[in-house]
């Protein structure tokens, strides 16, 4: 059983922009797959950056099934303002099981996740992550004609780091991205792991993101609507099902603190 939160986070290395293409991940690839694939790769190199500051509504719902997954129990669904301001984000918890939480109290969470908003992207596509890429056929999601390809990341060139108490590890990851054939844009993304060390008490990780088309102020980006993540601790399932709803934009006068060196309000 797992006694504290695990953290399964792509937010602690820093975005890279970079926008050279190494050569081992395509030799294997077609000429038009290659192209594709650096299609994808340009698209997340400039994701970020182009993203407007924003404010918006990230729901989570909790669940905690047996160890087969077979059955889940509904737990604690958790209403926090994320805001999004020049390349940082910031998760403030307003509500649980939709009632307010008092000022100042901590609420743990079984399972917490991060990398939604771009990070999970770099992680995949990012020259320094060298992954790997098979070309799996073509596919529609949401009425879209969408290449679809599975990747791969060794542990030395990985991005994902998990964490619980004082131990944190990087390991290797997998997964499926969904992207568009005329622009390299990313709607659906998928990122596994297993293998952990024992010190995790973790069987594997399973995390997917859904992007759609949303409309901040008087113009449209393409942002999270939905992710899910699944952790199996070999006696126990997690899951995390998160909606993020209610862009809008996050204007000079708005005010949030990223940290304790912050001035006070």
């Amino acid at each position: 059983m797992i006694a504290r939160p695990l953290r399964c986070s792509g937010l602690l290395l820093a975005l890279s922009l970079s926008a050279t293409l190494p050569v081992a991940a395509f030799q294997a690839l077609p000429e038009q797959q290659q192209k594709l694939i650096a299609a994808a790769r340009a698209y997340s190199n400039r994701y970020s950056e182009n993203l407007p500051s924003f404010i918006c509504t990230q729901t989570v719902d909790q669940f905690e099934g047996d160890k087969k997954a077979h059955h889940w129990r509904k737990g604690d669904s958790l209403t926090s303002q994320l805001v999004w301001d020049r390349g940082r984000e910031q998760r403030t918890l307003q509500l649980v099981n939709s009632r307010p939480v008092p000022a100042h109290k901590l609420w743990r969470s079984p399972l917490v996740s991060e990398g939604e908003f771009g990070n999970l992207l770099d992680s995949v596509f990012s020259s320094e992550s060298q992954a790997s890429f098979t070309f799996r056929g073509w596919e529609n999601l949401d009425g879209k004609r969408l290449a679809v390809f599975a990747y791969n990341v060794d542990q030395q060139h990985s991005k994902l780091r998990l964490s619980m108490g004082m131990y944190d590890t990087v390991v290797a990851c997998w997964g499926v991205i969904y992207l568009d054939e005329d622009n390299g844009t990313v709607w659906r993304i998928t990122n596994d792991a297993d293998n952990f060390p024992q010190e995790l008490h973790t069987k594997s990780v399973s995390r997917s993101v859904d992007y759609s088309e949303v409309a901040i102020g008087d113009n449209r980006y393409v942002l999270p609507v939905h992710a899910s993540v699944i952790l199996n601790t070999g006696e126990r399932n997690l899951r995390n099902e998160l909606r993020f709803e209610s862009y809008r934009k996050f204007t000079a006068d708005s005010r949030i603190s990223f940290g304790a060196d912050d001035p006070p309000k």
